[in-house]
């Protein structure tokens, strides 16, 4: 799809890093994997008659509930479900419990598609986001330094970059949380990256269909362009994470990266 401007007037930039979120952003193995967390959360509310509205409407809210702390470790969206819960008088509930479940839920989901890449029945860019590899060669040939920012637990993104063929783009710079509840901030990456590249925050651009990785490079003054990415073989924006991403400040919208020849040069001086 051609780029959506939400920022026109953005100044033109000479970019030398650029940080990626992996889910959702350059990987589709895990979709679904919101709509798996709101179904555990839909589910322990109406055990409990603690829906507010239609088991529809309940879903939707909880689902754009999580999209909301994408790109951060899943306890947290458990978490954020525990709470909603309890604000809602739920007893019993446990984020750690919700978190083996989704585990559980969302491997079942992905086995066979990882059994797939593993075998290699099918190509690395059947599961990655359309024009995932172009964009990063793309990227690379204009010198930028390429990083790779995610809230899942950092030996999952490994094996599956891996999987996509896009684990050489990043090296060693694929940041991610030790464990599933362990402490992780996309805020120490950017920083990170400011500090080994030498750059000011304007020469960094951010890749993400979630929170963290919008604000935190819009909080040094970066570029976020907004992936609004949705399950494998459907056209045009994700409306959800549409709507969430321009709240959240993203200078732009794609749903992918295939029309990106068309929009890249736009961006730089």
């Amino acid at each position: 799809m051609p780029i959506e401007w939400i920022n026109p007037t953005r100044p033109l930039r000479n970019f030398r890093a650029a940080m990626f979120d992996f889910d959702g952003t350059l990987s589709l193995i895990r979709e679904g994997w919101s709509g798996i967390m709101a179904d555990i959360g839909t589910e322990a509310f109406a055990a409990q008659n603690l829906l507010t509205d239609s088991v529809e409407a309940d879903h939707k809210r909880l689902e754009e509930g999580v999209l909301r702390l994408s790109g951060r470790p899943s306890i947290d969206q458990m978490r954020y479900l525990e709470s909603e819960g309890i604000a809602r008088g739920a007893t019993g509930l446990d984020a750690l419990a919700m978190l083996e479940e989704f585990q559980q839920r969302l491997f079942a989901r992905i086995a066979d598609r990882t059994t797939d890449l593993q075998a290699g029945r099918v190509p690395s860019h059947e599961w990655a986001v359309p024009g995932t590899h172009a964009l990063l060669d793309s990227l690379r040939a204009k010198g930028v330094a390429l990083y790779l920012a995610s809230g899942t637990v950092i030996d999952y993104v490994r094996a599956e970059a891996a999987l996509l063929g896009v684990d050489h783009y990043f090296g060693e710079r694929i940041y991610a949380p030790s464990g599933e509840v362990a402490t992780f901030r996309k805020r120490d990456v950017v920083e990170r990256i400011l500090s080994e590249q030498q750059i000011g925050g304007e020469e960094l651009m951010g890749f993400g269909d979630g929170f963290s990785e919008t604000v935190e490079v819009k909080a040094v003054g970066g570029t976020a362009i907004g992936i609004a990415s949705r399950e494998k073989g459907q056209a045009g924006p994700h409306p959800m994470k549409r709507k969430m991403l321009i709240e959240l400040g993203a200078d732009a919208i794609v749903a992918d990266y295939a029309d990106h020849a068309s929009w890249l040069s736009e961006l730089w001086a």
